[in-house]
């Protein structure tokens, strides 16, 4: 199967929207009541980044660092969707609590415009790719349900075409995403705090 026959896929489609509620749900949870809880995580972030600072100029493995856990993630989420489609479920409703919960918390200090600085560049790419990740490995998940009750399935033919769907979409999209997270972004901040 080609791969736009792949994506046109009406229960592709299906998990596509769950998953998109999934997120943006989360995400309003998290900019409501999540503050808190992201705000150690950011203590901790910044720890651990704090020595790549004092190294000068290192967008180039920033990229990389950005890029490679990215394309592990994703795939992480299209494979484990093999377990029932819950880890995908799982991870996109964590990351939309922990993006909204750490949006607040750049708001709070920084401003909203500081925030759509910060994330809308790349994550008009990045979140619809890991959306549309996730709705691999639920479309994934459903083959293995319908696997474990013995009803037909195509569970071997799912996870092809969801290879195939990452290695055309997700792996290039996410590289797009990462050289925008790393190159333009961080312009685009510097216009907000200029301003």
């Amino acid at each position: 199967m080609q791969v736009t026959q792949i994506i046109r896929q009406k229960v592709l489609i299906r998990n596509l929207i769950l998953a998109t509620g999934i997120f943006f749900v989360s995400l309003v949870l998290g900019t409501l009541i999540g503050q808190n809880m992201v705000e150690g995580l950011m203590r901790q972030f910044g720890v651990v980044l704090e020595p790549l600072a004092s190294m000068g100029n290192l967008s180039i493995l920033l990229f990389l660092i950005i890029f490679i856990n990215n394309t592990i993630k994703a795939l992480g989420l299209v494979f484990l969707g093999i377990l029932l489609g819950l880890p995908p479920l799982l991870s996109i409703g964590l990351n939309g609590f922990i993006l909204g919960g750490f949006s607040s918390a750049l708001e709070s200090v920084n401003g909203w415009r500081y925030v759509i600085a910060g994330f809308v560049p790349h994550g008009v790419i990045e979140i619809p790719v890991i959306l549309l990740a996730t709705a691999l490995g639920l479309t994934l998940g459903m083959e293995s349900l319908k696997w474990l009750l013995r009803r037909e399935s195509r569970v071997k033919l799912q996870l092809s075409d969801c290879l195939k769907v990452y290695l055309r979409w997700i792996l290039p999209g996410l590289a797009v995403a990462a050289i925008i997270e790393v190159f333009v972004t961080p312009l685009f901040i510097g216009l907000v705090n200029a301003g």
